[in-house]
């Protein structure tokens, strides 16, 4: 299960982090040590984060707007540390709360930290299945290049041996 941490609570602006440690192991397990993704794996999270991000658009209080149209995210591919960001760096988005909640100010739960949570937990199982068949793939492809390298250099050691060998007949 992936982890949200928000790295601005508090202080108006969103950073919300969702780590993908199953996604890390799973590379381990599949490639035998951390690798960062590949811009294919890197493609597939973009489609469902994209999803999701137009869910939260949908969801999100609109009075004028801009708290809205700032949401943005990121992903970090790097080794052992897989994981998206999702921000809005409008300065009081971290305080939105719905209609009819309290207020953030009187102990409310901002908006954010429900609906990116929830939000996330119902696209992850379709994300990791669709991430990990990409891994998969990737790692399919590297064994195939890798025997197919190992095939060509075992045909220029048997190619050079049998011009040796022609080289000493003449």
């Amino acid at each position: 299960m992936a982890e949200i941490k928000d790295l601005l609570r508090g202080r108006g602006r969103i950073v919300a982090t969702a780590r993908m440690p199953e996604i890390d192991a799973y590379i381990r397990k599949v490639h035998g040590k951390a690798r960062p993704l590949t811009a294919k794996e890197g493609q597939v999270i973009r489609g469902q984060v994209n999803a999701q991000m137009r869910v939260i658009r949908r969801n999100w209080p609109v009075r004028t707007g801009t708290s809205r149209a700032g949401w943005t995210f990121f992903i970090n591919p790097s080794p052992g540390k897989v994981a998206v960001v999702f921000e809005n760096p409008v300065f009081y988005s971290g305080w939105v709360t719905r209609k009819g909640q309290q207020p953030v100010r009187e102990g409310g739960t901002p908006w954010y930290q429900v609906l990116v949570s929830q939000v996330w937990k119902a696209n992850q199982p379709r994300l990791m299945r669709l991430l990990k068949a990409e891994i998969d793939r990737t790692e399919g492809i590297a064994k195939k290049g890798k025997a197919q390298a190992q095939t060509r250099t075992e045909r220029k050691r048997e190619t050079s041996a049998l011009a040796s060998l022609v080289r000493r007949l003449f």
